[in-house]
């Protein structure tokens, strides 16, 4: 091969330019941050279920109580409104200022894990609606809720 075959093959066997390099380094930062995003909204989704799931748990575990409690012939529970049930057959009543009525996931009384779930039994005659209201995870300064509804008869 001659010189001059070489030092022109040499001068077609450029590298990439700056600008093909920011292209491609702007189309996989594109592809990166799109896969952040929807990881971060799954994510959120997944807990957002789960802490629904969970604060339905504890107010079915509410409605059970009520249901011992009205089994059991204690009348506590129709003398009171704006209440919460601890340890399965305390009452606890002034819901909005006793921190006994704040629950986590598992049920404790333990507050130091989040969300803190907030349990409130209100009675209109023989019905009860248990709510369970959080801070939600999925929207920011937004709360959650769930309510069930429990109707207890009488036995006569």
């Amino acid at each position: 091969m001659s010189n001059k075959l070489i030092t022109r093959l040499r001068r077609d066997q450029r590298g990439d330019t700056i600008v093909e390099v920011l292209i491609s380094i702007a189309v996989i930062s594109m592809i990166l941050g799109g896969a952040y995003i929807t990881t971060n909204n799954s994510l959120r989704a997944e807990r957002g279920a789960q802490e629904r799931t969970d604060a339905s748990k504890l107010v079915e575990s509410q409605i059970e109580a009520l249901k011992n409690l009205a089994d059991s012939g204690d009348t506590t529970i129709f003398n009171s409104s704006g209440f919460c049930i601890t340890g399965g057959t305390t009452v606890s009543t002034s819901v909005n200022t006793n921190s006994t009525c704040k629950f986590n996931a598992t049920g404790s009384n333990n507050n130091s894990t989040i969300p803190v779930y907030y349990i409130s039994i209100t009675r209109n005659g023989n019905t009860f609606t248990v709510n369970n209201s959080w801070d939600s995870i999925e929207t920011s300064g937004a709360t959650d809720s769930v309510q069930m509804v429990y109707k207890v008869y009488a036995n006569d």
